[in-house]
């Protein structure tokens, strides 16, 4: 792939990049044969599911979201604790092993997302109709049922398939904004709105006492605009309807997981699939600490920014400054502390999950959008009981289900990658040819080898500099540690970690 092609649209671009990753956006005659059957026979008269169609429940995605797989209804529970049923698509009930749409499922992985479209796992005619949770029309859910107290600890869960009936397609911003206006109550899912807010809050204080790091993410937001077509990339900044979202989806998985275990000592048929992150080498913690320390002192900063033995992770960062003067050097601290992490995986056997510091997690929560929720649904649903066992099913296809979510992941990572990249090279492309170069606002936040790093204001995207580039800029050699890079001529700036700077591209690697 050669995106560095000044003639390379966006639509050529993203083609290029699905075919280089082997991703098909064709589905196969057979999965599309199956899904006119399902169409046909949609399942929702099915007798042994729990009616739920008179709750108001309601899904919060991005406004631009046409899979939904998650649905929500928080209400009071007594006096001091929330019910939350939490319905997640059943597309267990619609994709089973064996099938064509179960053979392609397992042969993509997962759901792949550009700026121009996305490659759905599933026929759009299910992942976007009949198995996506939409608003206005009864459709089939695993709901999860939950009892949380008000120190956010979940009491009680149950399971059940359901048919619901969604209320609204609600997304984050409007939701946000809602909340923020402190508009009275008037819709029949408003209170539970509200008690997200509330509830949200909660969970998120119980991650931190559990140790959780929270970590202040903004993500480089990529869209194609303007006539002929070209990428644009700038920074987007989380909602708190986000984090509150995301927070009853860990709930559920992580209550999933618990479940998964405490079936394995029951029965010996079900085959679970778990998310595991281990937590960091001692090696990385050690040098993560040793780079601490040295910031530090390099910058003469005061005891809080010294990360002390005994003292967590999720402590440290709680305990630095939150003012707008001391934000880029949060900021850098925090990639300190997100580099020394290792990387999560789909395994076969439990084990922790050290970044949401639970003993055990598992994905429940995107049954559309990845093969491994299939299968861990169906897995539930039949360790459970009342649901007929696939023979089938055995261990070499749980292998076969995990091999394909761990790669699934990783060609999104390398698709994201690369597009970001292309979007880059066309915004920085503009740039060059401009008589006078534009100037960038960015944080240096981090130091390796020769390189240095560069997070852009305006882009949540990083600019990577060499030693040469400096030392050609200024006219002097640089020596450069993790945390300082040091001019030979001390007229020279020296550049630091967490330091506010301006730069402007002159060139790029090819």
């Amino acid at each position: 792939m050669d995106h560095s092609r000044p003639t390379a649209t966006p639509s050529a671009v993203v083609a290029e990049t699905l075919q280089a990753l082997d991703i098909d956006t064709a589905h196969s005659p057979q999965s599309l044969e199956e899904t006119s059957h399902w169409l046909a026979n949609s399942g929702l008269d099915d007798p042994s599911l729990v009616d739920l169609t008179h709750l108001p429940f309601v899904t919060m995605d991005n406004a631009d979201s046409r899979d939904l797989d998650q649905a929500m209804l928080i209400e009071r529970h007594e006096e001091d604790q929330y019910r939350i049923r939490y319905a997640l698509a059943d597309a267990a009930y619609y994709v089973r092993p064996g099938s064509a749409l179960f053979a392609q499922a397992l042969e993509r992985g997962a759901t792949y997302y550009t700026p121009l479209m996305s490659v759905p796992m599933l026929p759009a005619a299910l992942s976007e109709g009949l198995i996506s949770l939409n608003p206005a029309v009864d459709r089939r859910a695993l709901v999860f049922d939950m009892i949380v107290d008000d120190n956010a600890i979940v009491s009680r869960t149950s399971i059940d398939r359901a048919r619901i009936h969604s209320r609204a397609k609600l997304d984050y911003a409007a939701v946000q904004a809602w909340l923020d206006s402190g508009t009275a109550p008037s819709r029949s899912y408003d209170e539970s709105m509200l008690l997200l807010r509330e509830l949200g809050n909660k969970l998120i204080a119980a991650a931190a006492r559990r140790g959780v790091v929270r970590f202040d993410r903004s993500e480089t937001l990529l869209t194609v605009t303007g006539d002929p077509p070209r990428f644009e990339a700038t920074r987007r900044a989380r909602y708190q309807t986000e984090r509150y979202n995301e927070q009853i989806s860990l709930i559920c998985n992580m209550q999933g997981a618990e479940i998964l275990l405490a079936l394995t000592g029951v029965t010996d048929t079900l085959q679970a699939v778990f998310r595991v992150h281990e937590a960091p080498l001692k090696r990385s913690l050690g040098e993560l600490r040793s780079t601490l320390a040295a910031f530090a002192q390099d910058q003469d900063l005061p005891a809080q920014w010294i990360w002390e033995p005994g003292q967590s992770l999720a402590q440290y960062v709680e305990n630095l400054p939150d003012t707008p003067q001391h934000k880029r050097r949060v900021m850098a601290v925090q990639r300190q502390i997100m580099q020394a992490q290792r990387a999560s995986s789909f395994t076969p056997v439990p084990g922790e999950h050290h970044a949401l510091k639970a003993d055990s997690y598992a994905r429940f929560s995107s049954p559309m959008r990845e093969v491994v929720g299939i299968f861990t649904h169906k897995e539930l649903l039949e360790a459970l009981g009342g649901h007929e066992i696939d023979t089938n099913t055995d261990a070499a296809l749980r292998d076969a289900v995990i091999d394909s979510a761990n790669r699934a992941r990783q060609r999104q990572r390398k698709l994201e990658k690369t597009l970001e990249f292309a979007a880059l090279y066309g915004v920085f492309s503009r740039e060059l040819a401009l008589e006078e170069p534009r100037m960038h606002d960015g944080t240096v936040v981090g130091l390796r080898g020769d390189r240095l790093y560069v997070s852009l204001d305006d882009m949540a995207a990083d600019i990577k500099l060499y030693r040469e580039d400096l030392e050609q800029q200024f006219s002097t050699v640089y020596t450069m540690n993790e945390t300082t890079a040091s001019p030979g001529d001390a007229s020279q700036p020296e550049i630091r970690l967490g330091q506010a700077v301006q730069l402007c591209i002159r060139d790029y690697d090819r």
